[in-house]
């Protein structure tokens, strides 16, 4: 090449160290799967105790209680709400509830007798039933809305700025 030229390195912008920020701060993401789980969490118990919708949207079946009575499906005495907590370890966190209904709302289930023919249990308004099974339909709760979707893509990238000095967005 004939005339003038220029080269530049990474290390002469800098930017090699901002690579090895990132880089570090990919190892562990603890702090930022945290975040990810704060956003799960308030989305999860704004689902139980607000809008009583999947994830996607969808309107979740009313139980019997919340046709009669009214109030909110999953939503009686508030413990499931309670119950909703994260784990963040450096690639991953997991929302859930240690209820053990908590399973049975989120997917649904068909409850058969254990022994004999039938069930036989007492529905919110005092009548008594006896049925062969019963069927709970599934409300799930947990998930990604769009809405938290879109936030975890702004937390993240935050974060991710944070790592390289740039601030914000």
């Amino acid at each position: 090449m004939t005339g003038v030229q220029i080269s530049v390195s990474l290390q002469d912008l800098g930017i090699a160290e901002a690579f090895d920020r990132m880089a570090a701060g990919a190892e562990d993401m603890t702090d930022l799967m945290d975040r990810i789980g704060s956003v799960l969490i308030n989305g999860t118990r704004d689902r139980i105790g607000t809008t009583n919708v999947d994830p996607d949207g969808t309107p979740w079946p009313q139980s019997l209680r919340v046709k009669e009575f009214g109030g909110k499906t999953l939503h009686l005495s508030g413990e499931l709400l309670a119950s909703v907590t994260s784990e963040a370890a450096p690639h991953e966190v997991t929302v859930g509830s240690n209820k053990i209904y908590a399973g049975v709302h989120q997917t649904g289930a068909t409850i058969t007798p254990k022994n004999g023919d039938a069930l036989s249990f007492t529905l919110a308004n005092g009548e008594r039933v006896v049925a062969g099974s019963v069927t709970i339909p599934a409300r799930p709760y947990l998930g990604i809305s769009e809405a938290e979707g879109a936030t975890i893509e702004d937390v993240t990238g935050i974060w991710f700025n944070d790592l390289l000095g740039i601030g914000g967005r």
